[in-house]
């Protein structure tokens, strides 16, 4: 994750260096997603065929359109979790920061390491809930798909 490195080495404040996650990483992650190979005609016959069966003039091929989309945002997957760890990484970053630069706590170690200790607790149950809400919303995007979709996608 090279991106990580360049994120905290950075000399802006932390507002600045995840919003350049979001601004910038990210941007630049999906574009490197392979969707000309996942939405490549042979691939789109594929999977429209495989779904649709051997008799697709008795189904309608929404389920193969359903199946590309589906497979299509499941690449964001990979993405959307290296921005919530590099978030984590500016986040805990942080955390070290402040209580290093805090003069009034450098009296008391012990109280400077339970701070710490609960900080990054804190910041691992955070990132562990990040995963799991991202992941939840790629998949309800992905799986998110009505009449209308189709019918509006069609017509264009």
């Amino acid at each position: 994750m090279p991106h990580t490195i360049e994120v905290v080495a950075s000399q802006r404040s932390g507002g600045d260096r995840i919003y350049g996650v979001f601004d910038n990483q990210l941007p630049a992650a999906s574009k490197k997603l392979p969707f000309d190979r996942h939405l490549s005609i042979n691939n789109v016959k594929k999977v429209v065929s495989k779904v649709d069966g051997y008799q697709p003039h008795l189904i309608a091929p929404e389920q193969g359109y359903r199946r590309l989309i589906e497979g299509a945002l499941n690449y964001f997957r990979g993405p959307v979790e290296a921005s919530v760890d590099v978030v984590h990484v500016v986040l805990k970053e942080l955390v070290r920061k402040s209580l290093n630069e805090t003069q009034e706590l450098k009296r008391f170690p012990t109280l400077t390491t339970k701070l710490a200790t609960a900080a990054n607790e804190a910041l691992e149950r955070f990132r562990e809930d990040s995963h799991k809400t991202t992941l939840r919303l790629v998949e309800m995007e992905s799986s998110y798909m009505t009449g209308f979709f189709h019918d509006k996608k069609l017509l264009c």
